[in-house]
This record gives C-alpha cells, sequence and structure tokens, in this order.
C-alpha cells in the first residue's frame, strides 16, 4: 500500500464525521487549556510573592487534578460516541479484506490526530489566554498585576504528558473493541437497539428511597461539622439515585404513558415514546450524566460566588475590630491592673487618637467536652477529634471574664457572691442551672445574658462557646489553670490572655497596618518575664489573605463550570445525533406511509422536551435540597448571609437555565435535520 494510505482513511473518516469529531476535538483542546491554565497560574512565580500566594496556588493546584480526572472520566465516556458511530464503516472495510491490524493503523492515526490537536490547539489557547485569566484571578483577589506573558514550560511538558496518557487509554480500549468484535456485528452496530433493563420497577424504587435518605440528611442535619462530614456521602448517594431513576425510571415512565392511550396514540407523540422505550438504558445514563454536571455547576457557581461577594462580611466577622491585640501570660496572677494599664497607654499613644470602640479585657479560654452542665477539658483526644463528628459536636470552648472587666465594658454595676456566675452562649440556649469545669468548684448561674459588650468573632458562634462571668476571677482561673496542668496533655490548654481591641475609622488600609506595627513595637518593650507571647492582628493586614483565597475558590469555580457545562452540551448534543441517525430510517418509514414535516417535527418537539428538560428540573430539586447542606459549608468559610445564597442560587439557575435552553434549540434543529432527510446516511 502507498505510504500515508493509512492517514489518508483516517483524515476522511474525520472529515466524513465532522459533525461528531469537531465538538469533540474543540471540547479535548477547551480541557487541555484550563488545564494548562490552572496549573500554569498555580506554578507561576507570582503565587511566592504575593500574600496568600501559598493557599491559592494549593486551590489551583487542587483544579487541575480534578480536570484531569473529569477528562479521563468524560473522554471514556465521549469515545463510545464515536465508536459507534464509526463501527459500520469498520464493518464494511472488513468485509472488504481489510483485516484487524488494517483496521487498528486506522485508529491509531486518528488517535493520535486528535491528541495532537487537542494538546497543540490547547496549549496555544492556554498561552494566549494565560495573561486574562491571570489578571482575572488577581482582581478578585485584589492584587496588583503586571503585564508580562508568562510561558510555563512545567505545565507544557504536564499537559502533553497526562493528555498523552489519557490518549493512550482511549486508543487500548479502541482496539480491545475493535478485536473482540465481529465483521458482521460492526456493520449491524449502528442499527441495534437496546432492551429495556430488567426488575426497572425495583431499580427505580430503589433511587427514590436512596435519593429519599440523601434529602433527608441535607435537611436535618444541623451541625457545619457534621454537614462537612456527610457532604460527600450524600452526593455519591445522589449521584446513584440520578442514574437508577433515569435509567428505569424513564423506563418505567415510557410504560405509564404506552398505557395512556389518548396521550400515546398520537402522531407526535407515539413515535417518540416507542422509539424511547428501547433505548433508554443508554439514553438515561446519558440524562443522568447531564443531570449531575448541570446539578455540580449550580452547587460550584452558587457556593464560591457566595463567598467572593460575601466576602467582606467574613473577613468583618473574623475580625469583628479593625485591630485586634492579645498578650498571653503564665498565671492568672500575672495578669494585673498595671499590665492592663500598659496597654491602654500603648494604644492611645500608638493609635495618635485615632483609636475607638476600645475595649479590654482579661480571659481564661478552655475548651473540652461538655455534658450536663460539666465542661471535662480531658474528655477527648485527638483520634476522637479527628475521626468523629460527634465528638466535635459535643466539644464547647469556654472563656472565664472578671466581673470587673464586664462592668466597666457594659456600664453596669452587677454584683455576685463567690460561686456565682453570669453566662452568654454563643449560639443556643444554656439549659442547665450550674457550670462546672471538671476537677474546680461548681457555678451557681445567676442569670444567662443576652449580649455581650464585646465583638465576637465568627469561629465563637460556629463552634458553641459560653462566657462565664466571675467575682473572684484570679482565684478561680488558677483553679482551672491548675486542673488542666494537671492533665498532661499537650491539646488542651488553658490560656490566660488579655485582649486590647479598637477600631480605626477614616484611615486607609496602610495607615491601619502602620498603626498595627508600632502597637507590636511598643509592647515588646515593656513586656517583663509574666507575658508568655503578643501578638497582633488586623483586618487590612488579613484582607489580601482572604480575598486570595475567596477569589481563587471562586476563580475555580468559574473554569471547571465552563469545563462541565462544555461537557454536558457536548453529551446533549451526541445525544440529539446519535439518536438522530437511529431514528432516521423510522421517520422515512414514517413519511412514505404519509407522515408530514410539520408532524415530524411535532414528535421530535415532543421527544425532546418529554427527556430534555428532565435533567434540568431534577438538577434544580437538587440544589435546592443541597441548599442546607451548602449554607452550613460556607459558614464554616465566615459567611452567615442566608439571603446572599439564595440570590446567588436562584442567578446561577436561572443563567444555566437559559444556557439549556439555547443548547436545546440547536441539538433539536441538528435532530429534525437528519430524522427529515429521507435518504439514509452512508
Amino acid at each position: 500500500m502507498k505510504r500515508g494510505f493509512y492517514l489518508k482513511l483516517a483524515l476522511d473518516g474525520m472529515k466524513k464525521n465532522k459533525r461528531l469529531y469537531i465538538p469533540y476535538l474543540l471540547t479535548c483542546a477547551g480541557m487541555v487549556m484550563m488545564f494548562y491554565i490552572l496549573y500554569g497560574l498555580a506554578m507561576s512565580p507570582l503565587m511566592e510573592t504575593m500574600r496568600g500566594g501559598n493557599t491559592m496556588g494549593l486551590v489551583l493546584m487542587l483544579g487541575t487534578w480534578v480536570i484531569l480526572l473529569f477528562s479521563l472520566l468524560f473522554l471514556l465516556y465521549t469515545n463510545s460516541f464515536l465508536a459507534r458511530r464509526r463501527n459500520k464503516e469498520f464493518g464494511l472495510y472488513n468485509i472488504l479484506g481489510m483485516n484487524k491490524r488494517n483496521l487498528s493503523r486506522i485508529l491509531l492515526w486518528e488517535t493520535l490526530l486528535c491528541a495532537l490537536f487537542s494538546i497543540g490547539a490547547g496549549l496555544a489557547g492556554g498561552i494566549l489566554l494565560s495573561k486574562l485569566a491571570e489578571l482575572f484571578l488577581l482582581h478578585m483577589a485584589g492584587e496588583q498585576a503586571d503585564f508580562a506573558l508568562r510561558i510555563v514550560p512545567k505545565g507544557i511538558l504536564a499537559a502533553i504528558l497526562f493528555y498523552g496518557a489519557i490518549f493512550a487509554v482511549l486508543m487500548v480500549i479502541s482496539l480491545a473493541r475493535l478485536h473482540i468484535s465481529r465483521p458482521l456485528d460492526l456493520l449491524k452496530s449502528e442499527a441495534a437497539g437496546e432492551k429495556p433493563p430488567k426488575a426497572n420497577w425495583l431499580f427505580a424504587l430503589a433511587g427514590v428511597i436512596i435519593l429519599g435518605v440523601a434529602y433527608y440528611l441535607a435537611v436535618t442535619i444541623e451541625s457545619p461539622l457534621t454537614a462537612v462530614t456527610l457532604f460527600f456521602a450524600a452526593v455519591l448517594m445522589v449521584i446513584v439515585a440520578t442514574y437508577l431513576l433515569f435509567i428505569a425510571g424513564s423506563v418505567a415512565l415510557c410504560k405509564l404513558l404506552q398505557k395512556k392511550k389518548g396521550y400515546y396514540y398520537k402522531p407526535n407523540h407515539f413515535v417518540s415514546v416507542s422509539s424511547m422505550a428501547f433505548r433508554m438504558k443508554r439514553n438515561g445514563a446519558g440524562l443522568a450524566a447531564i443531570c449531575i454536571l448541570a446539578t455540580m455547576v449550580l452547587v460550584m457557581l452558587s457556593s464560591t460566588s457566595c463567598l467572593y461577594f460575601g466576602g467582606d462580611d467574613a473577613l468583618r466577622g473574623s475580625y469583628p475590630y479593625d485591630v485586634m491585640t492579645v498578650a498571653g501570660f503564665n498565671a492568672p496572677a500575672d495578669c494585673t491592673p498595671e499590665v492592663q494599664n500598659q496597654l491602654e497607654e500603648i494604644i492611645q499613644r500608638t493609635a495618635d487618637g485615632h483609636a475607638q470602640n476600645s475595649v479590654l479585657y482579661s480571659v481564661l479560654d478552655t475548651s473540652g467536652s461538655f455534658e450536663d452542665g460539666v465542661l471535662d477539658p480531658g474528655g477527648f483526644d485527638r483520634r476522637v477529634v479527628s475521626s468523629s463528628a460527634s465528638a466535635l459536636e459535643a466539644v464547647r470552648s469556654v472563656c472565664i471574664l472578671p466581673l470587673s472587666d464586664y462592668n466597666r465594658l457594659a456600664g453596669t454595676n452587677r454584683t455576685l457572691a463567690p460561686g456565682e456566675a453570669l453566662l452568654w452562649s454563643s449560639n443556643q440556649k444554656y439549659d442547665f442551672d450550674t457550670f462546672a469545669v471538671k476537677g474546680c468548684r461548681t457555678l451557681q448561674i445567676r442569670e444567662q445574658l443576652d449580649s455581650l459588650p464585646i465583638r465576637i468573632a465568627n469561629s465563637a458562634v460556629l463552634a458553641t462557646t459560653y462566657f462565664v462571668i466571675v467575682p473572684d476571677w484570679t482565684d478561680y482561673c488558677a483553679e482551672v489553670s491548675a486542673y488542666v496542668t494537671g492533665l498532661g496533655s499537650d491539646m488542651i490548654t488553658a490560656d490566660t490572655e488579655m485582649f486590647a481591641c479598637f477600631d480605626l475609622p477614616g484611615l486607609s488600609e496602610a495607615e491601619q497596618c502602620e498603626i498595627q506595627d508600632k502597637v507590636s513595637d511598643a509592647a515588646q518593650d515593656v513586656r517583663d518575664p509574666g507575658w508568655r507571647y503578643f501578638s497582633t492582628a488586623s483586618l487590612a493586614d488579613n484582607r489580601s489573605d482572604f480575598f486570595s483565597t475567596y477569589g481563587s475558590l471562586f476563580f475555580l469555580g468559574i473554569i471547571l463550570s465552563i469545563v462541565f457545562i462544555a461537557a454536558a452540551a457536548l453529551i446533549i448534543y451526541y445525544k440529539q445525533l446519535s439518536e438522530g441517525y437511529e431514528d432516521q430510517s423510522r421517520f422515512g418509514v414514517m413519511q412514505k406511509v404519509g407522515m408530514t414535516k410539520k408532524e415530524i417535527r411535532r414528535a421530535v418537539n415532543s421527544q425532546v422536551i418529554t427527556v430534555f428538560f428532565a435533567p434540568l428540573a431534577l438538577a434544580g430539586v437538587h440544589l435546592a435540597f443541597a441548599f442546607p447542606f451548602v449554607q452550613k459549608i460556607v459558614r464554616l468559610f465566615g459567611v452567615f448571609n442566608t439571603r446572599l445564597l439564595i440570590l446567588t442560587s436562584i442567578i446561577c439557575f436561572l443563567a444555566f437555565a437559559l444556557f439549556y435552553v439555547f443548547v436545546y434549540r440547536r441539538t433539536a434543529k441538528a435532530y429534525y435535520s437528519i430524522v427529515s432527510d429521507t435518504t439514509p446516511r452512508q
């Protein structure tokens, strides 16, 4: 044979099937492009110099692995569509004298051409668009960018190696499929229908039950920590249930529709329902994949956009004051009024009169498992915390405050007898009349407070925190500290601290950071041996870290959503084309017996609408039931704005629905153009 004969056959076959190959190649190139962009940004020198760059780099690198895994699964899935369309052609080649070795060479050239185009075009697009992606990412993170185009050789090499390996896997599977098939089977594979799966009602019932359990978990779990633990289990249950419902439930639906004579025996319903009933096993799997991809896009976009646009609220929740300082002491006795006066003088001097809403108070901070009004600091260990969400739910943080500090900050003159206390709980009512730390005396709760005269960080709200206010603070804290120290655990501590916090309204972030540094330097000058540590934090100083994290998550959500949306669109397109080619002969017969093109269009619309919008509708239901899960997870990131999460969820669903309708209109036209052609496709 002439040199290049198999290459010519491969090119000719791809050209004849350009309706299938062009979207496939563009999608593959798009995945390579997204992989290079994420990998290039993660490995960029910018990540080493910008604040929060390490966290951003980790988030982006995680995204590259997600895209790689998805690329493998998706290309395995779509490769079966291409193989099904080429089987008839290969069967004809085989009958005309080509053996399987010759056909393997054609497949080898096709796979090589696809790999070369996908990787080459993807890298070219990635290099060209990487700067735009970098500018967009840095804008969301609030960082300044230059205009230098950076090419990442490691990203190019990684794309070639990883996607080359994926195409090699596709090649091996295609060759294996070819070598175990018979020529006659290849020739008739396109006309072969699929039998409805057995035990449809049993599978459909199982899908309903599994989905019901997943939904029940979503709406009943109250703890954010438990929600995170069970989220992935619920996701797996939803995926399994979705496949069962679309594969088995869709067949059951077709059978029900066939029993309704008033609906079934109409030209626009009869053809669509009867043809769907024999292909729903494969059709249902495609619809389930579309539904799952749509749900992933909706959940990912709504949550990451809520985090990004709610970033200011989350930042203020984590840093309730513009500047927060904390001094740690060896013992409660070291936390004296003299030290308090020193810190107050430092703030007034370094803030130059700009400090407002100042609060200064002492506290002993500890934690442990809590039951029946008793805190047990030694009641849990590292193994329990790392493996059990229920153990974490039993953990309480306790802050013990002096009554004198409370009265000064609240402007009150309350009195308590020894053994009495006031108590405030961060996120649930305290159900006991007493409070005790194991090994220490029991306190009688005189009153539960509705509020505190200090602002509390979101972390204290997420993990239930008790603020206990006592009159004899030094003596009681010495008891608690002695007991906790006697446990000999590095994990459980009782920290004696003094907080000095204040706002700096009207000052720029740079000026606020400057005052923060001055406070830190001045405090180092007055430290004595009783001080264990001194640290400062400010909202301005941590803004970059916050928005680099939330911005990178939102950026990753956008990138992955684009990939998943493109994959869903390609699945929809292939589904319509493959069914169009299968239905072409059926509609040809219908036209010969008198069915008009108008009736064909009505039948097409009936079939497409019947099944096409089911994934969108179910994805909307999934999103609604996933909302409690998502709400609790974003609370862990410090965003408590439920209204914002509802708004982002609605906007994301409406935007995706518009895209879905656009794809529906385009693919319905492609399907109609195929089935309305009375000449069978060769």
